[in-house]
């Protein structure tokens, strides 16, 4: 079987890689400081590009990471990668990290299709992790390298036949899923774990949480246990590539009705309304 290769960009150039080089370059897989962020292209369009870049800049800020690429730079190459690769519709990961006194950078695409329909109308399973996250005050904007906990929390709900863990942190607070932030619907009221648990503040996050008071719909940023999650109507998760997709069963429980909730909806047709609209401007 022949091994898939494609065109990736490593501190400067690009190079035709084959899976190991691009396994190497997992966040999970690098040594030193660094982050990493995921961007979505939609028919040849990155969607809240300016928002990605933001956070890595900010995120390499707080880690005392000097990065020599300016951000039209990365944007360029971005799009380089992009079209390297023959791609429209894709994921792009790009990722700045300094091992010693040496700073990398990485930017990999590869295609993404969008989970079907069918999916999105039952929604994911997940379980409770039992890795507990260490607080990370401030470090909201930190989308970092370090991600075992992460992947190790995943692969073992993805044993259980899942495909998502949440994540508590020390004092047992809900703080995010593995690649995921989250929100739960209450008695029409719509709530998302508070930044102090320790959660990513999620480009997608924000941008629902704003979307959410656009429509009328405020958000509460709160500290949730638990037992919050399985009083909830509807519970959705979120991030760049899965936009808004339905969490119905959590623990092996069922989750309000079993499939996606009215409040849930409404927000996912929202959110595509404003990625058409961002990525049209752009033609």
């Amino acid at each position: 079987m022949t091994k898939i290769k494609s065109m990736i960009f490593l501190d400067g150039e690009f190079w035709l890689a084959d899976e190991g080089l691009i396994e190497s370059l997992l966040p999970w897989n690098l040594e030193g400081e660094g982050v990493f962020e995921t961007i979505r292209a939609y028919a040849g369009r990155f969607f809240l590009l300016e928002e990605h870049l933001n956070r890595l800049q900010e995120g390499l800020k707080r880690l005392n990471v000097s990065i020599h690429y300016p951000k039209s730079e990365i944007e360029k190459y971005l799009y380089q990668t992009l079209q390297a690769n023959k791609l429209k519709n894709a994921r792009l990961r790009v990722t700045v990290w300094q091992v010693e006194n040496r700073v990398r950078i990485s930017v990999v695409a590869a295609e993404y299709r969008s989970s079907a329909k069918e999916q999105y109308q039952k929604g994911l399973k997940a379980i409770i992790s039992s890795i507990r996250l260490k607080p990370k005050p401030n470090y909201s904007s930190v989308k970092s390298i370090h991600y075992f906990p992460y992947i190790q929390s995943f692969c073992k709900a993805e044993a259980r036949g899942c495909q998502e863990a949440i994540l508590l942190n020390e004092r047992g607070e809900v703080v995010e899923g593995s690649r995921s932030n989250l929100f739960f619907v209450q008695k029409e009221q719509l709530y998302t774990p508070a930044l102090k648990s320790g959660c990513l503040n999620g480009i997608t996050r924000q941008m629902v949480i704003e979307l959410s008071r656009k429509l009328g719909l405020p958000v509460k940023t709160v500290v949730v246990k638990p037992q919050d999650l399985f009083k909830a109507e509807e519970i959705f998760l979120t991030n760049s590539l899965i936009e808004l997709l339905p969490l119905t069963q959590l623990n092996h429980r069922v989750i309000g009705e079993g499939k996606m909730g009215p409040i849930t909806a409404r927000l996912l047709k929202g959110y595509r309304e404003i990625i058409k609209t961002d990525t049209s401007s752009q033609l």
